[in-house]
């Protein structure tokens, strides 16, 4: 190993402090041009690609890569409500994201230190042993490498799911795309000198997390996933759906190892429908249907507007209340 991989690794051990924290997001507002505008605004490829409702489809991808990783698995069954209360999780995750990607500074910052102090809080043992993570071994959420992954997994799929449902990105967009990136992992206080410098290095990095030990799906694993897929009954049709599409956005090692069936003609079949009409859907919404609300919410705050009515029943529907980044 060389010099500069095995400062790499012990820079991806560390835990990531409150002060780390603050010099993150200190050298973060300084790159920020408008703080009404917040960490990126109408021009960048972060809002282009995030600002879509289809993002969405990517969620359950998104969610089961961080549940691959033992520590987070861990940490989501031992310290989150995942059990008794999935959507008002995946909520607050939708929630704090999205006030990251569309707030305000003074909202970004806010957002950050509590999601901080909420980590702070996730530490723990291995109950049991996946991949390189062995039973009773300590774990804890503020830790720059499993953060570094968190990361990973919401920018790799939400480009993915932007290019399937919308169009291809050329690879200058894509690097804009991913020096971007670099901002919001800041919010969770991951250093500059973890993340890899390009948009190439950081597919190599995911790349290389997907097929190492690092993630392993154990049983605590598998058991959340079924929490997941059967939050609530009168959604079974829709999270039945949503349960394929994720199984076929997955890497094929990961899909095996959650427990998902093969990929096989007819799923690829109703996968490719989906994509087809989802396409043609969005195309002709209206921007009401087509975008988040947060984002709508977002272009009108900068526009000295207030959020109108659709947007905020939307906004409470989805993250459970009628303004987030006004």
């Amino acid at each position: 190993m060389s010099v500069s991989n095995s400062v790499e690794v012990v820079v991806k051990q560390k835990a990531i402090t409150r002060e780390d924290l603050q010099s993150r997001l200190e050298d973060m507002s300084k790159r920020v041009l408008d703080s009404r505008v917040g960490l990126y605004g109408p021009e960048s490829m972060s809002w282009r690609v995030n600002r879509h409702t289809s993002v969405m489809m990517g969620a359950g991808c998104a969610n089961l890569l961080q549940l691959a990783h033992p520590w987070v698995s861990q940490a989501i069954d031992q310290h989150s409500q995942t059990q008794t209360d999935p959507l008002g999780r995946l909520r607050r995750t939708f929630l704090n994201v999205h006030a990251m990607v569309f707030g305000s500074l003074d909202q970004v910052l806010d957002s950050a230190i509590k999601v901080h102090n909420i980590h702070a809080k996730i530490t723990g043992q291995v109950s049991e042993s996946a991949g390189k993570t062995k039973k009773g071994s300590a774990y804890f959420a503020n830790q720059v490498g499993a953060m570094l992954w968190v990361h990973a997994t919401l920018w790799v799929t939400g480009l993915r799911v932007y290019e399937l449902f919308h169009q291809p990105l050329t690879a200058d967009e894509k690097e804009q795309y991913y020096q971007e990136s670099k901002m919001f992992a800041f919010l969770f206080g991951i250093p500059e000198s973890a993340m890899p410098e390009t948009w190439g290095d950081f597919l190599a990095y995911y790349n290389d997390v997907v097929n190492s030990d690092e993630l392993a799906v154990g049983e605590v694993g598998r058991q959340l996933v079924e929490y997941i897929f059967s939050m609530k009954w009168y959604l079974k049709p829709l999270l039945n759906r949503h349960k394929m599409h994720t199984a076929m956005l997955l890497p094929d090692r990961l899909r095996e190892d959650f427990g998902f069936p093969e990929i096989t003609v007819n799923m690829q079949r109703s996968f490719d429908f989906d994509i087809t009409f989802a396409r043609r859907f969005f195309n002709v919404a209206p921007q009401s249907v087509k975008y988040l609300p947060p984002y709508i919410e977002a272009t009108q705050r900068i526009q000295g507007e207030k959020a109108g009515p659709v947007t905020r029943m939307t906004n409470r529907v989805i993250y459970g209340q009628p303004l987030l980044v006004s």
